[in-house]
């Protein structure tokens, strides 16, 4: 019998009714400036009590987990997903109890999960990159403390293909 895989991140609702769980290491941590994220964030801070989800300079800072290692320990009945249009592909998934954005799951397709970074529970992953910074809110600087990038770079893409790869020969 094969040794439990460790290193388990729990991502929490404000409140505690919903815990979710990553197993394994991230595949990279991002805070995305893109115009999708700026508007998905404004419509979850609008809802009842809902906790921030952008950070001051406008960016909204995520962790990218793998699908096969992401899942609802407690409280699935209290999420739902919310999408910025009707036929957005993604959905930002909130607990409804205390209107916290926890993770942001696509209807099909991608092999990863995209966790708000500000609902991991502990030492969340040190941001790595700051992505799509073109979009960034006007009157906003942007910290210089990670290498940011205009657009979607090559090393997000890397990553994620590594994920993939890693994914197919696991299984």
């Amino acid at each position: 019998m094969s040794e439990p895989m460790k290193n388990v991140t729990t991502v929490r609702c404000s409140c505690g009714r919903v815990e979710l769980e990553a197993t394994g290491a991230p595949i990279l941590s991002a805070a995305c400036y893109c115009d999708d994220c700026q508007e998905g964030a404004r419509q979850i801070e609008a809802l009842p009590n809902a906790p921030p989800v952008r950070d001051p300079d406008g960016g909204t800072a995520y962790v990218l987990y793998r699908k096969d290692r992401f899942n609802c320990s407690k409280g699935a009945q209290l999420l739902q997903g919310y999408k910025i249009r009707e036929k957005s592909p993604t959905n930002r998934v909130v607990a409804t109890c205390c209107s916290s954005a926890l993770f942001l799951r696509f209807d099909s397709g991608p092999h990863w999960v995209t966790v708000y970074r500000g609902r991991v529970e502990g030492d969340a992953p040190p941001l790595q990159m700051r992505i799509y910074t073109k979009f960034k809110p006007e009157n906003s600087d942007i910290p210089d403390d990670v290498p940011s990038y205009s657009t979607f770079p090559l090393r997000f893409v890397a990553k994620l293909v590594a994920a993939k790869i890693a994914m197919l020969l696991r299984r």
